[in-house]
């Protein structure tokens, strides 16, 4: 067996080393198998978890973040689908529809113009004269017959000369005729005159309220 002298010189000057490296590896090896004490985690390290929304002002008094003050916005949790295709509207309901009917509307005939009454189918052409005219200071006075007198308005009264009386027959009597010259004029008749104004040959159709004459003039024709 050889001894630490018989070592070569080099070999004995590491040898201290070599021991000291050896000692400390078992040093250790047993530590690590030795059985360590448990020690409680201490509170300070545990923090709270921060989702967003927090403000970079908001710590406690050790200087760690706090908890968000407001809760900040969730994230989007849609389900994953499919995407739409567009596809085009269906078409619109087009239900028969019955055919049109012809409606028949009947038309009343136009109204006589607003100047005068239309014409009737008999006429009779000739001259005229006036009376009933005593409640106007500025014109001839003449006395009307005594059941229409001469009102404030629009007097349409005549008498029948002999002609006229001759062309509607028995029932002149409130005959109401269409009497034109200048204008057109409605007039009842309600009286009867010789209607020979004093001259002799000259004969009158119809003798007109002073009201009608001043419209008609004393060339007229009247129709029924």
């Amino acid at each position: 067996m050889r001894t630490l002298r018989s070592w070569p010189p080099k070999l004995r000057a590491f040898t201290p080393i070599i021991v000291a490296g050896v000692l400390a590896f078992a040093a250790t090896t047993a530590a690590g198998f030795e059985p360590r004490p448990v020690r409680p985690i201490d509170d300070s390290a545990f923090l709270p978890v921060v989702l967003g929304g927090g403000n970079a002002g908001d710590a406690d008094v050790a200087g760690r973040a706090g908890p968000s003050v407001a809760p900040g916005p969730s994230f989007d949790l849609q389900p994953l689908a499919d995407p739409l295709t567009p596809s085009a509207p269906p078409d619109r309901p087009n239900p028969p529809l019955p055919s049109p009917r012809r409606i028949v509307v009947e038309i009343a005939p136009p109204k006589p113009a607003a100047d005068g009454p239309a014409a009737g189918a008999n006429s009779i052409a000739g001259r005229a004269s006036w009376y009933c005219n005593s409640d106007d200071p500025s014109g001839p006075i003449s006395v009307c017959h005594y059941a229409y007198p001469d009102g404030p308005g629009f007097d349409a009264y005549a008498a029948a000369g002999p002609g006229l009386r001759a062309a509607l027959g028995s029932g002149w009597r409130n005959t109401v005729v269409n009497v034109c010259g200048r204008q057109c004029v409605s007039v009842k008749l309600v009286d009867w005159c010789k209607c020979t104004g004093g001259s002799v040959g000259v004969e009158k159709l119809i003798d007109l309220y002073y009201d009608v004459y001043v419209r008609t003039g004393s060339s007229v024709t009247i129709s029924w």
